[in-house]
């Protein structure tokens, strides 16, 4: 009797964990089928192969979708900082990798869990280790900028990346893979500005303005800009341009107090527009790459030395804005043509000089050089000889002691280059200007629109009275007189 007892117990066990696997199983398959379609929009046709030794691991991460589209957004990865974007590169057509890119504090083993759609339209994961670089070996405080993940030769276009710092954990970040490759550039000339809006109000955008319109003489088609949460307020003032093409905004929504923030916006640029342009043109807001000996950028290249280069090189020239200004014929409140006086001698490259590169021969740029190249290529750079152009740098030099005027002070030179392209410059102005319904000003005008208004505490109605603009949503001019308030 006892016998037949244990029989029995062993029996009904064995019975009932045969019916949990199979409820598991089942509860796996079913979960796996749904969060595929939901998340990606296709049927599963079959299993595709599982990197993963657990199943629910591997479901865990299928079913983990990026929390943002195409627009990019800070996800928290490591200590401080994070990662923002992530892009397919195939410029090594046999070193195909997905690139990300961001602020990432510590080189943690992290894995790269890589999601793709076959040519059958089915998913398949690759797993494998993500490899950090960016880091500037000389300044101890820096922090990485990009995480590398090289794919299998046979691994289709990726759509997705999911970072963890274990093979087949749980995921830390995920980001949409972005895949920016055309056949031919859209754009001769890219310019980034290689740093967020940051310190400024509603009083700085003449000088967005203005740095948009006479880089646009120079050639520049295409301008990306990135704000900080504080400074958003601008990018919304800036959308008929956006809406145009002529600008392109996108948000660097994290703290904002280290240079590894600037690598990283460098970076971001090169790569969201590494097919997208022939060339890209890297600068501030305060700062014009301009022609001495040419028209404009193209042909400076051209009939330079540095047609062939990765990168041309533009030597810095302070045009300090203390001294008075001079008398331009159009008397417009342009500062490139306002102040001629500058420091006669330039900077040697590197030394915060501004470059125009291949965006498809750069891996890793710094602010103001090539960090390192595409395969095993040499860096070929070069400077551009002074006399056929250098970069002109218009900021206060309150280390350097002189006289208003600039009247026979050693080491100053008057330089009117500005004026040649004066007439060029004032029609860029106001057709930026007429875009968003504004008027360009006169130099003796007060400007009272741009005048008071600040950012932070502003509300939009008193920077829609004050700007002119007014934002999405808002009534316009047109539709106020109608209802007797104008």
């Amino acid at each position: 009797m006892e016998n037949f007892k244990l029989r029995f117990l062993v029996l009904c066990s064995l019975c009932f964990f045969l019916s949990l696997a199979f409820l598991n199983s089942g509860a796996w398959m079913f979960n796996y089928a749904v969060v595929s379609r939901n998340i990606h929009s296709l049927p599963v046709k079959e299993l595709p192969e599982n990197p993963c030794s657990s199943k629910v691991a591997y479901a865990t991460l299928m079913a983990n979708p990026p929390p943002f589209g195409s627009e990019p957004h800070f996800q928290k990865f490591g200590d401080l900082g994070g990662v923002y974007s992530a892009y397919y590169d195939a410029r090594e057509p046999l070193k195909r990798a997905v690139r990300i890119l961001g602020v990432m504090d510590n080189q943690t083993e992290t894995f790269c869990h890589v999601i793709s759609r076959s040519a059958e339209g089915n998913l398949e994961m690759l797993v494998l280790k993500a490899v950090f670089s960016g880091r500037i070996p000389w300044e101890r405080s820096s922090n990485y900028i990009m995480a590398t993940c090289a794919l299998r030769e046979d691994f289709a276009v990726p759509v997705q990346v999911a970072l963890s710092y274990d093979k087949c954990g749980d995921p830390i970040a995920s980001l949409p893979v972005l895949n920016t490759y055309r056949r031919s550039p859209q754009y001769n000339f890219t310019v980034c500005l290689h740093q967020p809006l940051f310190n400024l109000t509603m009083e700085d955008v003449p000088r967005i303005l203005e740095w948009i319109a006479v880089n646009r003489v120079f050639g520049g088609e295409h301008f990306v800009i990135y704000t900080l949460p504080s400074t958003e307020i601008i990018g919304e003032y800036l959308q008929p341009l956006v809406a145009i093409g002529l600008v392109e905004i996108h948000v660097w929504d994290v703290d904002y107090a280290r240079t590894d923030n600037q690598r990283a916006i460098v970076n971001e640029c090169i790569y969201r527009h590494m097919y997208t342009s022939n060339r890209i043109a890297l600068m501030d807001i305060d700062e014009f790459p301009t022609p001495h000996s040419a028209e404009n950028w193209s042909e400076l290249i051209r009939h330079s030395p540095c047609a062939n280069s990765s990168a041309a090189y533009f030597r810095n020239a302070f045009f300090p804005l203390q001294f008075n200004d001079d008398s331009p014929s159009t008397h417009f409140n342009v500062t490139a043509l306002l102040k001629t006086n500058r420091v006669s001698k330039t900077l040697r490259c590197h030394d915060r000089s501004k470059l125009i590169l291949n965006p498809r021969h750069v891996e890793i740029c710094h602010v103001h050089f090539i960090y390192t190249l595409l395969g095993d290529a040499k860096l070929k750079e070069c400077c551009v000889p002074q006399e056929l152009g250098f970069l002109h740098h218009y900021r206060g030099r309150p280390q350097i002691q002189m006289n208003s005027t600039a009247v026979n002070v050693t080491g100053i030179s008057t330089d009117r280059r500005m004026w040649h392209y004066e007439s060029k410059i004032v029609e860029s102005l106001k057709y930026v200007y007429s875009i968003l319904d504004r008027e360009l000003q006169q130099v003796d005008t007060l400007c009272p629109i741009w005048r008071f208004v600040t950012l932070g505490s502003t509300p939009r109605s008193r920077v829609q009275k004050a700007t002119g603009y007014y934002f999405p949503g808002s009534r316009q001019p047109s539709q106020r007189m109608a209802d007797g308030d104008a």
